[in-house]
């Protein structure tokens, strides 16, 4: 019960804010999927929907921890500079999620903050879910995005 408390009003807020995006981002966007796999230090990213480039590096800047790690659940916030390796630039995300600890996943919502070149004019957001892995993750960003 304690645990529903926590984390409910966090997903709440995360996926009204992302609601609201997505009406804005409607027309003229497209739908996309960014998997993020980080195993240690070492991030890389592959992409799908086409406007977005192929696969590149990622570069994770965690900026804070809400919760207490001796409770059940918590919640984070960072950003990650995602950058192609076809040359046609960066982008950066930042990331809300929660957690309960010792869950195979986290969830959470993402949203574009500015970007490089081809991207430099990006905008949007979605949902994230995140799968803890043997020494590291795999986040999966679904979401729709504009170039214009």
């Amino acid at each position: 019960m304690r645990l529903a408390r926590v984390v409910r009003p966090m997903l709440i807020a995360s996926c009204m804010a992302i609601a609201l995006a997505g009406t804005a981002l409607a027309a003229g966007s497209s739908e996309v999927w960014i998997e993020i796999t980080g195993i240690g230090p070492t991030e890389t990213f592959v992409t799908s929907g086409g406007v977005l480039c192929p696969e590149g590096t990622s570069e994770n800047t965690f900026e804070k921890f809400g919760g207490s790690f001796a409770g059940a659940a918590g919640s984070f916030h960072g950003y990650k500079t995602l950058t192609c390796a076809d040359g046609s630039g960066s982008f950066r995300i930042t990331y809300d999620a929660a957690t309960v600890f010792g869950s195979p996943q986290d969830q959470g919502g993402w949203h574009v903050v500015d970007g490089t070149d081809d991207y430099a004019e990006m905008r949007g957001g979605g949902n994230l879910v995140g799968t803890y892995i043997p020494g590291g993750i795999i986040d999966l960003y679904t979401g729709r995005v504009s170039l214009h």
